[in-house]
């Protein structure tokens, strides 16, 4: 189960306070890597106490997942609103936006992913493929749709674990459109 924030924001400041741990947090995995990426390095890239950055955050990995539960939550609303706009089949856009996350801070993704898995285990992972599974078109089989997102996600994740250079590749894509056609279409 993911761990609550310790301090909910409301306001805008607390936003913004937030907003900018999560920014820094991105920095230094980007600049400097796992090894430097500490709660007190990330304070203090963000400009507050550590003190401040506990208030909102109980261990660099809550940060890390937190960052990822919410970039995942922004993708779902976007791809929902592309979805309802009907210009491209719901399942490239599922598979675009899942391969879009974080796609320009590639170890934060890796980073968070980690964090997802070491926090919460195989069911944050589940609770997440779940919320974009149902913004797609529902196959009548739940064995089937279960099969088509652990697929697509398994390969995704296998991705940014491995810092696969694939994750930049337009084919893979379509590769996975068509893992996913072809099976339906079996």
């Amino acid at each position: 189960m993911p761990q609550p924030l310790r301090r909910q924001p409301r306001q805008a400041r607390s936003r913004a306070t937030r907003a900018a741990i999560f920014e820094a947090a991105a920095q230094i995995l980007e600049r400097e890597g796992e090894a430097r990426f500490t709660t007190n390095r990330v304070a203090e890239r963000a400009g507050v106490s550590v003190g401040t950055l506990y208030q909102y955050f109980s261990s660099k990995h809550a940060i890390l997942a937190a960052l990822a539960r919410e970039e995942n939550a922004r993708v779902r609303v976007e791809l929902a609103r592309d979805i309802a706009a009907g210009t491209t089949s719901p399942v490239r856009l599922a598979i675009r936006a899942q391969i879009a996350v974080l796609r320009d801070r590639p170890a934060t993704r890796r980073a968070a992913l980690r964090a997802i898995i070491a926090e919460e285990g195989p069911e944050g992972i589940g609770r997440e493929t779940r919320a974009t599974g149902r913004l797609l078109p529902q196959t009548s089989e739940k064995l089937d749709a279960f099969i088509l997102t652990q697929a697509v996600n398994g390969v995704i994740r296998a991705a940014v674990l491995e810092s696969s250079s694939h994750l930049i590749d337009p084919r893979l894509e379509d590769a996975l459109v068509r893992l996913v056609e072809g099976y339906r279409a079996a």
